[in-house]
């Protein structure tokens, strides 16, 4: 394997035990979630929402952006490090796999827009 070259199997663990760890949802949580929330009072009383402001510093920028892909990554992870493909977690399977269809369609939506506005 590729990865194996440059990380010892050790390594590797220990990362997927980090992306994979609820702690690291919580945290994400917490930061998208204040993330918005600054976003949402920096366009407070003006007329559009999100302003030109709000969208370069939090909902275009690289950070929020990243947090996203470790988001799908750490769901993905969180699939199998549960074994939620058994008929007994299908419920939380769903959950999963409709936040990382959330996810992709926020992605998908981004850059769209992105494409429609350089026309």
């Amino acid at each position: 394997m590729l990865l194996t070259k440059f990380c010892s199997y050790s390594m590797l663990k220990k990362l997927a035990s980090i992306l994979f760890s609820t702690r690291l949802t919580a945290t994400l949580f917490i930061i998208y979630a204040l993330a918005m929330a600054v976003g949402t009072f920096m366009d407070q009383g003006q007329s559009t929402s999100p302003t030109p402001y709000s969208r370069t510093l939090i909902y275009n920028a690289w950070w929020f952006e990243a947090i996203m892909v470790v988001f799908m990554v750490n769901f993905v992870g969180n699939i199998f490090k549960y074994r939620l493909l058994r008929k007994e977690k299908w419920a939380t399977l769903t959950l999963h796999l409709s936040f990382i269809s959330i996810l992709l369609a926020v992605r998908k939506t981004k850059r769209f827009l992105k494409l429609d506005r350089r026309k």
